[in-house]
């Protein structure tokens, strides 16, 4: 299939629209400074991550603000060092202040001129209708990561949609959806020699735009 043949797109907020690991990176600085010997920003950010894995299955007990805040205090533990409840729910609340990559809002702007835009992410409630304004995306399309709306067949028929009809963009690691297409991002700090198997792979949200307008030449 083309780029053109799709009808809507299902796009992961973080690390795709959302430069999450730079947010997470600069919240962690209260953390970590003052403190010599602690590991370089990946391995850091690695740990972390770890962290929030073994935490997610709590997702619905904890939110996304204690989803972060847990992760903070066993990132502390794992290095040895002590923090308060209130720093770590300081740290979960910087997630709204999370910046947007520079292509992102242009991006955003251009595709919706051809597809239904659909964001794919967890959010605090207080915190969504915020993230909505600055994608520029109606808040019934911005869908919890707890329900995919591509297995969700109510949603699907309600909204004229089959899971061939949209297009998943994701960073890898990503397992290919059923039904629906891939497109894997790489924005140049994931490791190029690891494959991941995809329908499509760009570098950018802008070079998403550029072969979409390649697309509709051919």
């Amino acid at each position: 299939m083309y780029l053109t043949d799709y009808r809507a797109l299902l796009i992961d907020c973080d690390e795709v629209l959302v430069d999450r690991d730079s947010g997470i990176w600069t919240a962690l600085q209260p953390l970590l400074e003052n403190h010599p010997g602690m590991p370089g920003r990946e391995e850091v950010l690695a740990e972390f991550d770890e962290a929030v894995r073994t935490l997610y299955p709590r997702f619905s007990e904890l939110g996304f603000s204690g989803l972060l805040c847990f992760a903070h205090r066993q990132l502390a533990e794992r290095f040895g060092l002590k923090v308060s409840w209130e720093e770590g729910m300081s740290f979960a609340r910087s997630a709204g202040n999370w910046s947007l990559f520079e292509d992102a809002p242009g991006a955003m702007l251009y595709l919706r001129k051809f597809y239904r835009l659909l964001v794919y992410c967890d959010r605090d409630a207080e915190d969504r209708e915020q993230l909505c304004e600055r994608l520029g995306i109606l808040p019934e399309d911005l869908h919890s990561r707890a329900s995919n709306p591509l297995e969700d067949g109510k949603w699907l028929l309600a909204n004229n949609l089959e899971p061939n009809n949209i297009l998943q963009v994701s960073r890898p690691p990503a397992q290919p959806p059923k039904s629906a297409g891939l497109c894997l991002i790489r924005r140049g700090h994931e490791d190029s020699t690891e494959e991941y198997f995809a329908d499509f792979y760009i570098t950018s949200m802008a070079d998403l735009v550029a072969q979409h307008q390649l697309s509709l030449r051919r």
